[in-house]
Order: structure tokens, then C-alpha cells, then sequence
């Protein structure tokens, strides 16, 4: 392959920038949804509530399909052996090193783009029937209508020949093509598939890709890489032939002669779309953690129930205050006022257990922590559709919390305020149960709440850790989303509405009946 040396410098030059423009998350995870789930993989709730489609954003730096799909279906699936996440972690490691790799890399998946309908994953899940008689006659009829113009154009008036062929062999042909437009739109695709992942293996002169097992599905996938090469003057030059492929049914006898080899290697079309994908996504992790590197550290996995993060930040923020706790035996009880930032270090602490059993590294300056499985309730929804409410959300979410105890890997349970959707004497003595059970079996838990009194309930089970805000005579309510050590005893919530503006009148009262609780 003839590589452009202009491009690999624009690839060399702008490798770190972020995307401009993303595709729909409901494309780019079509391919997770198609698989069986691995053991531990992150569950709907808690990719919500961990804000995971942005953490995705943040790191995506792909230029094709495969490679959006492969990080995606990475970043869900917690990995529990220490020498895979090493493993991966060598080859990201390799690739990024070679900046000549990695642009020349970068450019083969450019050149493959993305697959913006899905077209290639549609086909794989259709019922693909063979016919062969179909295969025999768009191949005949495909010949005879070149056969056809030629003749035309060499015998006579050119045009009276032009119209002959706009009207009795190009019309019916679109019909035709457009019945078959997702299939045939797909074996574009896959072309373009089989092709990269030829190019790439060309490229592994060195063998640091780790990319055995791509060679071995390309190898048994050559005899359709071979009858799919005319697919590619579909694409060409932005397109501009595909109108031309129509007269003689290119993508439909190329379909059809393959047809019967599409549905016996289907398992190894999509395998191979996978592995060609994590190469990509491997290059997007390393720019990433390039672009991070003095914020990151290397996870240490320990077998100990002990869990240590240091100045761990949350991905997302732009100035990220970093926060350290350690956790042994007892879980940990976070109180605190609002927009203190209780629920930022929940999610930091989801993520960086993500990062460290997906792409070996944590937003930290150290990690320690045994090998974990990640369940969270922090933000269930009420769903109207369905008739449930926000209470029943909030069991439904706390239950996968409590199922997921039985499992043989340690658990990381992240709740955000318990049950605030029902009345506070349920809510305490429904929350405290749960919680002690939880905390009696073999997980890490942290818990974050308002309640002051299931704080009573839980001392003697839980240690507690709060944020707080501070008064600044400019700026009124500040905060400095720092983690402590002990219970919360400020309250901002009738401060925020005075500093907002709400009237005199109404905090005045606020005040006045908040003191009877006391």
C-alpha cells in the first residue's frame, strides 16, 4: 500500500485532537448488543449512571466503525486476570511508541471510515438465503449488458444508445440494486474489512500488534476477500463509480457467488470485525493516556480486601480536585451538602476501577485494589412507559446490587442516596438492613446520604467521610471538594436558595422551621 506522506503528517500533527463530530452511541454499540455477555460486564444502570457515553467521547479517537465498536465493547467488559490487562496493556504500549506505525495504522482505518448505517452488521443479522440460480443469472446478465453497450455504442448513433441504455438496461437494474442495497452495502464493508486487516498484518513486521489470531480468520476468510475485490470500485474517489457497477449487477453477483461462505463463517466475519477493531481502539487508549500522563498511575492488584486510591480525578472535569481514601473492612458512609461533590467522587471512583481492569491505568497517583466487579445505583429513573416508579427504579437498581454479592470476584457497590423515593421510616430501616447485609458479605461499598439518621444506624458498621462548603465573602457559597474524614454538620440547601435569590419572606421561615427539627 502506497501511503500518503501528507496524510501520515496530518495524522502525526493532530493525533491528540478530539473528534469533531460523533456518531449516534446507538450505532457505535450496535456490535455490543449483538454479542453474549462476558462474565463481568458493565450492566445498563451502571453505564448510566457512571456517564460512561462521555468517558467514551473522551478517549474515542477512532476513524472507523470496528474501532468505535471495539472500544466501546471494551470499555464495557471488565477484565479479571491481571496478565490479560498486561498483556493489553504491552500492545497499546508498543503501538503508540512507533509513531510511523501509528499513523500508518491511523490511515489504513481511515481509509476504511465508518460503516454509517451499519450496513455490514445489518447483513450479519439477516437470514441470509443462497440461490443459486440467482448467482448464475446476474453474473449472465451482468456480462450480456456490457456485452450489450459495447455493441451499442459501436453500431449505433451514440445517442439512441444512451436512451436504449437509460431506459431498458440501466432503469430495471436499479430496481434490482436498490432491493438488495443493505446486503450488497454491507459486502462494501466487509471488503473494506477484509482489506484493512490485510494491510495491518502486511504492517506487523515486528509481530507487537498481537494480532496471531487476525491472521488465522484472514487467512480462512481469503477465498471472500478475493470475490469481493471489485466492491471496492463502489468507493473509490468518494463513490463516484458506484452508479457505473449498476448496469452489470457487480454487488449482486458478487453477493451471490458468496453468499453461501458469508453464513458458514459468519462467527469469524464478526470475530475478525473485532479484532481488526482493537487495534484501533488500542491507539485510541494510548493517545489518551499520552494526552493524561501525568495524572496516571499503574493499577497494583492485590488479594487483600483493601481498597487505596490516591489524588484520584474524575475524567470529565477540567480541573479535577484529586481526593484519596483507603478502605479495609468496613465500608465507607459519604455525607455532605449539595454541589459539595458527593456524587463526582462516586463516579471517580467507578471509573478508575474501570480503567484499571480495561486499559491497566487509573487517574491517580496510586491504585490498590483487588480484582473488582462494578454494580451502582446512583441516579435511577422513574419510567412512565412502563408504569414504574421512581421507588421501584431505585429497588429494582438496589437488588442487582444485592444479587451481584453471590458472584466469586469482589464487589464494588456505589450507591447514591438510598431510597429517597419513599417515606423516611421505610426509607431508614429498609436502607440500614440492605446496607449491613451488604456490608457482612464480600464487597467494597461506598454510600453516599443525607439522612442523618441512618448515619446513627450504620457507626458502629460503616466509616464516615464527608465534603463541605465554606462561605467566601465574594464568591458567597464556595466549595473546595475535598474528601474528610467524620459527618457532615453544615447545611447549605436554604443557603443556595438565598444565594440564588429566592425572597426574604420564604428564608426567613425556612430558617424559623428548620430549627424545630433540631
Amino acid at each position: 500500500m502506497i501511503y500518503s506522506k501528507k496524510s501520515l503528517n496530518v495524522l502525526k500533527k493532530y493525533y491528540k485532537d478530539e473528534k469533531y463530530k460523533y456518531n449516534d452511541i446507538k450505532v457505535i454499540r450496535e456490535f455490543f448488543d449483538m454479542q453474549d455477555k462476558a462474565p463481568y460486564t458493565i450492566d445498563e444502570q451502571c453505564f448510566y449512571d457512571l456517564d460512561l457515553e462521555n468517558v467514551f467521547r473522551k478517549i474515542d479517537r477512532t476513524y472507523s466503525s470496528v474501532g468505535e465498536a471495539a472500544l466501546y465493547k471494551m470499555l464495557r467488559e471488565l477484565l479479571m486476570d491481571e496478565e490479560d490487562l498486561k498483556k493489553r496493556d504491552k500492545v497499546i504500549y508498543k503501538i503508540n511508541l512507533d509513531k510511523e506505525l501509528r499513523a500508518k495504522i491511523q490511515y489504513i482505518f481511515h481509509n476504511l471510515g465508518f460503516d454509517k448505517k451499519n450496513r455490514f452488521l445489518e447483513m450479519m443479522k439477516k437470514d441470509l438465503k443462497s440461490n443459486k440460480l440467482k448467482g448464475y443469472f446476474y453474473s449472465l446478465f451482468g456480462i450480456s449488458n456490457f456485452i450489450l453497450i459495447v455493441f451499442m455504442f459501436l453500431t449505433f448513433n451514440k445517442y439512441i444508445a444512451l436512451l436504449v441504455l437509460l431506459f431498458f438496461v440501466i432503469a430495471p437494474n436499479i430496481v434490482s440494486y436498490e432491493s438488495k442495497k443493505v446486503c450488497t452495502n454491507g459486502l462494501i464493508y466487509l471488503n473494506g474489512i477484509l482489506t484493512a486487516a490485510q494491510r495491518i498484518v502486511a504492517l506487523d513486521k515486528k509481530g507487537n500488534l498481537d494480532i496471531e489470531r487476525l491472521k488465522m480468520i484472514l487467512d480462512k476468510l481469503n477465498f471472500i476477500r478475493v470475490n469481493t475485490w471489485l466492491t471496492n470500485l463502489a468507493i473509490i474517489y468518494g463513490g463516484i463509480l458506484e452508479p457505473f457497477l449498476i448496469p452489470f449487477l457487480i454487488l449482486e453477483s458478487s453477493y451471490y457467488r458468496i453468499i453461501d461462505k458469508i453464513k458458514e463463517n459468519k462467527n469469524e466475519l464478526l470475530e475478525i470485525y473485532y479484532e481488526l477493531g482493537k487495534i484501533e481502539a488500542f491507539i485510541s487508549v494510548g493517545i489518551y493516556r499520552e494526552i493524561v500522563s501525568e495524572s496516571i498511575c499503574e493499577p497494583k492488584f492485590e488479594k487483600e480486601a483493601k481498597f487505596k486510591i490516591e489524588d484520584g480525578i474524575h475524567p470529565l472535569l477540567e480541573k479535577p480536585v484529586g481526593n484519596s481514601i483507603t478502605i479495609g473492612k468496613k465500608g465507607i458512609v459519604l455525607t455532605g451538602t449539595n454541589m459539595s461533590g458527593k456524587s463526582t467522587f462516586l463516579r471517580m471512583i467507578g471509573i478508575n476501577v474501570l480503567f484499571a481492569q480495561t486499559f491497566y491505568f487509573a487517574l491517580a497517583s496510586e491504585y490498590k485494589a483487588p480484582l473488582l466487579n462494578i454494580v451502582t445505583s446512583i441516579s435511577p429513573k422513574d419510567d412512565i412507559t412502563l408504569g414504574k416508579s421512581y421507588y421501584l427504579a431505585e429497588v429494582e437498581a438496589i437488588l442487582r446490587i444485592i444479587n451481584s454479592l453471590d458472584n466469586k470476584v469482589k464487589l464494588l457497590c456505589i450507591i447514591d442516596e438510598i431510597f429517597r423515593g419513599t417515606n423516611p421510616i421505610e426509607r431508614i430501616s429498609s436502607s440500614t438492613a440492605i446496607l449491613n447485609y451488604i456490608n457482612n458479605r464480600d464487597a467494597i461499598t461506598f454510600v453516599a446520604t443525607h439522612d442523618k439518621e441512618l448515619t446513627d444506624s450504620l457507626k458502629n458498621s460503616y466509616d464516615f467521610y464527608y465534603f463541605s462548603e465554606y462561605v467566601d465573602c465574594k464568591k458567597g457559597l464556595a466549595f473546595d471538594y475535598k474528601i474528610k474524614q467524620g459527618v457532615v454538620k453544615s447545611r447549605n440547601a436554604i443557603k443556595l436558595l438565598e444565594y440564588v435569590g429566592y425572597p426574604r419572606e420564604i428564608i426567613e421561615e425556612a430558617m424559623s422551621l428548620i430549627k424545630g427539627f433540631e
